[in-house]
């Protein structure tokens, strides 16, 4: 393991923002830890909704949800006119895929690590999977894409961008620039990429949730589709007449849903700013030294085989029990009940990659090399 962590005063400033954690935590690709300003935010609008009336303090607030389209839009490469704001991940999904022109039976090309819910989401609209040929790392073999290409295309491909069960990041931009010279749109799912890794995806369309690496509140999505592609939207819901709804212009304003966590999305923008505040590349170089020294030291412990190399990129750690009869779920209770917060990945999350349940870490920019060593030392006595 190494000597030292980068930015190591980029971590106290981090911490500085919010509440002492209890424990260690070292679950973020679950959900990151807000800060006090987050929540500040959040129960301020919630107070002036109070005041004024849920739809009213929406009007009030059209600024600062324009203000956290724009941020979101200048990380994902698309201006602020092309982010909708919606509940979730998945919520941004479904909604993506009902306006989208498809077909039942439509292809759609895939990598085996694909996240399990977004494979759910497929076969609700009754699209066909075709998987892609990968690397032994399960990296897109752009090679492979390109000869695909010259007999066949899908719908669109879809790539998350990183994976929830492993360390493992797909070429979005190479696909990207490989799929538009054949017309071919590429979606991508950020939610775990956003704010942990940097790329710049230029893709058709790209979506997320807040809650993970950026530490927004639960309950605040995003959905983004580039210009061209608009055009060929076709929202499930008709928009109600221009004017109706605060900030109502932007073709992608009719994906948005009207029942809305307007306290969150303002909380986001605030989230958003304390990103950048901090620098996304130091944050960026921190999480991947925390990633490596974890995996680094994880990989010293007893009955556990790491899922990726040690120079894997980000934060995130799993690891799979030599003994395939451990009750992972189980280690993750024991875990908690010392204060380690984690995940139990069940072969549910990535079924074209998962065979047996994985144990995951992804700890944020607070994680020293002592808590390093003392989540192997917890993990080592369960």
């Amino acid at each position: 393991m190494t000597d030292e962590l980068p930015h190591e005063t980029l971590g106290a400033r981090w911490s500085g923002l919010r509440m002492p954690a209890k424990g260690l935590h070292a679950d973020t690709a679950a959900s990151g830890r807000t800060s006090t300003a987050v929540r500040a935010a959040v129960a301020s609008h919630l107070d002036l909704e109070a005041e004024l009336g849920a739809y009213v303090a929406e009007g009030a607030a059209a600024e600062q949800l324009t203000e956290v389209r724009r941020r979101l839009g200048g990380l994902l490469g698309f201006d602020a006119d092309d982010v909708a704001l919606v509940e979730s991940g998945s919520a941004a999904l479904a909604q993506l895929l009902a306006a989208w022109p498809l077909q039942p039976g439509d292809r759609v090309w895939a990598v085996p690590s694909e996240w399990g819910p977004n494979l759910s989401a497929f076969a609700d609209f009754r699209l066909e999977v075709g998987w892609l040929d990968v690397d032994d790392l399960g990296r897109v073999d752009l090679e492979a894409l390109r000869n695909r290409l010259r007999t066949d295309r899908p719908a669109f491909l879809h790539l998350t961008a990183m994976a929830s069960h492993r360390p493992l990041v797909q070429p979005v931009e190479e696909c990207a620039e490989i799929c538009a010279a054949a017309e071919v749109p590429v979606i991508v799912d950020t939610a775990q990429s956003l704010a942990q890794v940097e790329f710049m995806p230029g893709a058709a369309a790209v979506y997320g949730t807040g809650r993970k690496f950026l530490c927004g509140p639960r309950g605040v999505g995003y959905l983004a589709v580039r210009d061209p592609w608009q055009a060929n939207l076709v929202p499930r819901f008709p928009a109600l007449p221009p004017g109706i709804w605060p900030g109502q212009g932007s073709p992608m304003r009719t994906l948005e849903s009207r029942e809305a966590f307007v306290a969150g999305r303002i909380g986001l923008g605030t989230a958003l700013r304390e990103y950048s505040d901090l620098g996304p590349r130091q944050i960026h170089e921190r999480l991947h030294g925390i990633g490596r020294a974890l995996r680094a030291e994880l990989a010293e412990v007893p009955g556990w085989v790491l899922t990726a190399p040690v120079d894997a990129p980000g934060s995130i750690t799993s690891l799979q029990p030599e003994d395939e009869h451990l009750d992972v779920a189980q280690v993750r209770a024991e875990l908690l009940r010392r204060g380690v917060v984690s995940t139990a990945c069940g072969p549910e999350r990535a079924p074209g990659d998962i065979t047996r349940p994985l144990l995951r870490f992804s700890p944020h920019l607070d994680l020293t090399l002592d808590g390093v060593r003392e989540l192997a030392a917890h993990l080592r006595e369960t």
